[in-house]
């Protein structure tokens, strides 16, 4: 395939969607394509050195309107930046309301493909505010990809567009076992169990303390929660009612989340929902298993090789999956299939490898 120019759309911060795009123009650019990331800031885990360019995109705020018209900036500066740098397609992270902003701009004369990551499927997607100008959108695109099979089915059913699955990937060189680091964040003897989110209710961060909580009571460990959040002061206040806040650690993040995640135990999830769980895969690929709740997407990342699932809400049953894994004899086992499976399922070549072909299939 011959270089592209490509403008990427996404959300800068700790969002699974912001890291998915970011890190794919990240790979483009290295591959010789010209990208350029569309976002409000530069994007957090965008490396200082890579050749993807950030475009700013600005939030002007006018005093007659309630609030700065981000939909609109969007579409203007897509409609005047893809003619300035000459743009031969124009791909969005999540479709709220980067889809609607590209379809605004373009219409249907342009290539636009669209990447659903999530609640802009199953949540804000299904709201009326938002569904008509989506579904329009979408059904408009060259392409559209879900970050998993479950996800695909809701995208069809909300949509009536039939997305190609392009699961979410894992860099193994970044993300790999740092054992020498649990001494950092855990006293001896102490397991140290991970968790990693932007804090929002979905995530359900409260109900990880909650299982804690009945895991300390068993054995010695400690819980890092790396991230911040709306449900953080939540998060807080059920540690200190529970008695385990000498227990409980609060990392903010940080643009090296592979430094922590290297030197856990164990990985949590206990999402409401959750269309695939980047977090939990950039934990496999750092040799640490993962008990999650088995919603959405991610039975298809978290299998019985390389962790454990439990039904919403089960607080006990979650508890006790960790428990069984700490005192499992098969633990080093699992660590080591947990890396291989992200690594030979998830790889960053094979992943950017088709996301070229939507291209190719996009620009035909």
């Amino acid at each position: 395939m011959r270089a592209l120019r490509l403008g990427l759309v996404a959300y800068p911060g700790l969002g699974g969607s912001g890291i998915v795009a970011t890190e794919l123009a990240d790979r483009l650019a290295r591959l010789g394509h010209r990208v350029y990331l569309f976002a409000t800031e530069r994007p957090f885990r965008l490396p200082q050195e890579s050749a993807a360019v950030h475009v700013p995109v600005d939030l002007p705020f006018y005093p007659v309107f309630p609030g700065p018209l981000y939909t609109l900036s969007l579409a203007g500066t897509l409609e005047r930046e893809v003619k300035r740098l000459g743009l031969d397609l124009v791909h969005t992270h999540y479709a709220i309301p980067h889809a609607a902003a590209a379809y605004l701009a373009f219409g249907e004369g342009f290539p636009q493909v669209h990447t659903l990551h999530g609640t802009d499927v199953s949540l804000l997607g299904l709201d009326p505010a938002f569904h008509g100008p989506t579904k329009r959108a979408l059904q408009a695109a060259r392409a559209t990809t879900a970050v998993s099979r479950a996800l695909a089915k809701e995208a069809e059913k909300a949509f009536g567009v039939r997305p190609r699955v392009i699961h979410n990937a894992v860099d193994p060189g970044r993300f790999r076992p740092r054992p020498e680091r649990k001494r950092l964040y855990a006293d001896e003897g102490e397991w140290l169990l991970l968790h990693a989110s932007n804090f929002r209710p979905i995530k359900r961060v409260p109900d990880l303390v909650r299982a804690f909580a009945k895991v300390r009571r068993k054995v010695k460990a400690r819980l890092l929660l790396l991230g911040k959040g709306p449900e953080e002061a939540e998060a807080r206040r059920v540690a200190e009612e529970l008695g385990v806040t000498p227990w409980v650690t609060f990392h903010p993040p940080t643009p090296y989340p592979e430094e922590v995640l290297g030197a856990g135990d164990l990985f949590l999830l206990a999402s409401e929902e959750e269309a695939f769980g980047q977090a939990a895969l950039e934990a496999l690929a750092s040799g640490v298993p993962v008990v999650a709740t088995a919603v959405g997407g991610v039975p298809e990342l978290v299998t019985p090789e390389v962790g454990r699932l439990v039904e919403l809400g089960d607080l006990e049953g979650f508890a006790e999956a960790v428990l069984s894994l700490l005192a499992s004899p098969q633990l080093p086992q699992m660590r080591r299939r947990a890396r291989a499976h992200a690594v030979e399922g998830f790889h960053p070549e094979r992943i950017t490898r088709q996301y070229l072909e939507v291209y190719e299939k996009a620009l035909g």
